[in-house]
């Protein structure tokens, strides 16, 4: 069986004995939507228990639109009928690139992201969670995290949320609250709501009862967010439905009908491949990542995880990220990342690659850029820069008759 593994913008392939392969996880294939302006246009139209968008735009003179970075798809199909709508309504518009705690974009990524035509018209800002200057906060919420966020939500009338719906390891799903919290929120607020990630409730594709989205949920009810335009993300970043109105309800219908594509059936293997997807999702280490989560459950006790991602930015991550990776045992990593008073996104980052291996003493091999790889070299995770230089030492470590299991856009998979 010769398969072909998602790295960055190209592709690593493997010819594996198919007595060797017990399977290939990824999401359905989906009808991709044809015409996305008219499906867009007709959901501002009839709405999830909300009065349609123009309805909501009459009267106001200004909009703030959240939306994602790059780290996404571009959501500029979604963005262009909620413009029109605002001109149309005499509403001034503004866009703020809810980056939570990811770096800004560059003025290159911007205009592929939203295109120059946007960019021309309409004021563009970026949110900065160490910005102290641009932050307000409006109390607390019951697992203690401080509503801090970006004041751009109360200087304009109506606050939009447009974006991508996908599952999140961090919230269950991606869009709506998320917009928000992280989004647009203070990096110590976004910390305290990440720090609830060590609690087993904090799963992705689940929504109630994960403390993450809990929390994120209560937060985002505090501020003005009136009204949100989202796209179900298909396999392949295809758009397979539109879903807009109501903060909380919307977003539900359209986590409904993600949960079907993504849903798969769990299968175990000696050997597990996977991939994020690609560019952008192997980016860098910190979206790359996030390709060990379904593998480490299908994993068995002893086996070997191949993670591939490219990351041509690098790690992506905080210092404490190398400094876990580097000074502290798998052990001591999962033991310490359940002190709030040490936690933070780099060493939530170093947990997720320790649990595989003290859970099920596996081992975790990255495939990745050779400036990555220097920088992950005293850690306990093996780094390779050719493929080939994995699949050895994998066959080394787990034997030459271990069965293989490939991953396919692991990120967003619900294994279960």
């Amino acid at each position: 069986m010769r398969h072909a593994i998602q790295f960055g913008r190209r592709s690593l392939s493997l010819t594996v004995p198919d007595d060797r392969v017990v399977g290939v996880l990824g999401p359905k294939p989906v009808k991709e939507l044809k015409a996305v302006d008219a499906a867009v246009r007709k959901a501002l139209r009839a709405p999830v228990e909300s009065v349609p968008l123009r309805d909501l735009l009459k009267g106001k003179k200004t909009a703030l639109i959240a939306t994602v970075d790059h780290t996404r798809p571009s959501p500029r199909r979604l963005l262009m009928p909620i413009l029109e709508e605002c001109e149309r309504e005499s509403v001034s518009a503004s866009i703020i690139i809810a980056t939570g705690r990811h770096r800004k974009m560059t003025q290159r990524e911007l205009i592929g992201h939203l295109g120059r035509d946007i960019l021309g018209r309409h004021r563009v800002l970026q949110h900065d969670p160490f910005d102290e200057s641009r932050m307000v906060t409006k109390g607390r919420t019951k697992r203690g995290t401080a509503i801090r966020v970006n004041k751009s939500v109360f200087e304009h009338d109506v606050v939009i949320g447009v974006g991508i719906i996908e599952p999140s390891y961090l919230c269950g799903w991606s869009g709506g609250r998320k917009i928000l919290m992280p989004g647009l929120a203070h990096c110590e607020s976004i910390d305290n709501n990440h720090f609830h990630l060590t609690d087993p409730d904090a799963q992705i594709g689940r929504l109630g009862g994960n403390p993450v989205s809990d929390d994120a949920g209560e937060f985002a009810s505090k501020l003005p967010l009136h009204f949100i335009v989202y796209a179900v993300a298909g396999p392949n970043d295809e758009f397979v439905r539109i879903v807009a109105g109501n903060p909380v309800k919307a977003h539900e219908a359209a986590c409904d009908r993600s949960r079907a594509i993504y849903r798969v059936r769990k299968k175990s293997a000696d050997i597990v491949i996977s991939t994020a997807g690609g560019a952008p999702y192997d980016c860098d280490f910190v979206q790359g990542k996030k390709a060990v989560i379904p593998a480490a459950e299908a994993v068995t006790k002893n086996g070997v995880i191949i993670i591939c991602a490219a990351c041509p930015d690098g790690l992506g991550a905080e210092p404490t990220f190398v400094e876990w990776l580097t000074g502290k045992t798998p052990a001591e990593v999962c033991r310490d990342v359940r002190d709030r008073k040490l936690f933070s996104l780099g060493a939530h980052g170093a947990n997720i690659l320790a649990q595989p291996i003290v859970q099920k003493n596996a081992r975790v091999i990255l495939v990745t850029s050779p400036a990555v790889a220097r920088l992950l070299r005293e850690t306990y995770v093996i780094t390779a820069t050719k493929f080939s230089e994995a699949w050895r030492a994998a066959n080394l470590i787990a034997g030459k008759q271990a069965s293989v299991l490939f991953i396919d856009k692991a990120r967003r998979l619900i294994v279960g």
